[in-house]
């Protein structure tokens, strides 16, 4: 009987998978004051609280998850979640859910939010040290600019899409265009006087050296040609003497190219 194959179920990550969580700022202690009066025309007073009788001291936390982030109250013992105040990521001032207070820097109002029911209720938060109100106030002002520095990206993303498809503006074009000179400059041609032989002179010194012949070679000239006498030649031909001397004025020619060219008709033992 042969066996049925079975395919492994592989479980892939979807959208709908929580992403991670990462705690940017915490603070050990954290006063909670339940219920805090209205606020006034000029906003919430810790004045009006009695802030020596607070409701609890809980764990104060900023959980970062994708591109969201939550102020987290926990049990400062068990850890057990107190309430959370989910922070507005759509563009929405951040003031709608922390709003400090007008005559403190160490008292905020929390929006705190029942993710189940999804009911909303304002309570207040205090610090005893200002260094841990400073730290949750640069916590709430990084996130801040990392949502306008997302928002720059995405219009930035939004107005090159556009562009490249040609809506709300000219398509651009990359290709090179015509009628463009590109000039190219491949090395030097110019050579020093010196270099090379007569292959690197100008053009009017070789037609000067063509004009002027054998005489702008300053040569000396060939010897006199004189009539051959009995099979002996009378002298040497232009063109095996050239370079050479011209012959003496001093004594004949037939005795010079005797001496020196001897009898072409018979061999010196004859």
């Amino acid at each position: 009987m042969a066996s049925k194959s079975r395919l492994a179920k592989v479980s892939l990550p979807t959208d709908a998978e929580p992403a991670a969580e990462l705690v940017q700022w915490s603070c050990r202690e954290g006063y909670v004051y339940v219920p805090i009066p209205p606020a006034g025309s000029a906003g919430h007073r810790a004045d009006k609280w009695d802030v020596d009788k607070w409701f609890k001291a809980l764990k104060v936390e900023l959980v970062a998850s994708g591109d969201n982030m939550t102020v987290r109250l926990n049990d400062q013992e068990t850890g057990e979640l107190f309430a959370e105040c989910p922070l507005p990521s759509d563009g929405t001032p951040l003031t709608t859910a922390v709003e400090p207070v007008v005559d403190s820097s160490r008292y905020f109002v929390l929006r705190v939010v029942d993710k189940e029911t999804g009911k909303h209720a304002f309570i207040g938060l205090g610090f005893r040290e200002r260094n841990d109100a400073s730290g949750f106030t640069t916590g709430l002002d990084e996130y801040r600019k990392y949502l306008r520095r997302k928002q720059e990206a995405e219009a930035m993303k939004a107005d090159f899409e556009r562009q490249e498809s040609g809506e709300g503006g000219q398509h651009r074009d990359y290709s090179l265009k015509e009628n463009i000179v590109i000039p190219l400059k491949i090395g030097s041609t110019k050579r020093h006087e010196g270099e090379g032989t007569g292959a690197g002179l100008s053009g009017s010194k070789a037609a000067e050296v063509v004009v002027q012949g054998v005489g702008a070679l300053k040569l000396a000239p060939p010897p006199a040609v004189s009539k051959a006498t009995n099979g002996r030649v009378a002298g040497r031909s232009a063109a095996s003497t050239a370079g050479q001397a011209a012959v003496p004025a001093s004594g004949t020619a037939d005795s010079d190219d005797t001496n020196e060219w001897g009898d072409f008709t018979s061999s010196p033992a004859s």
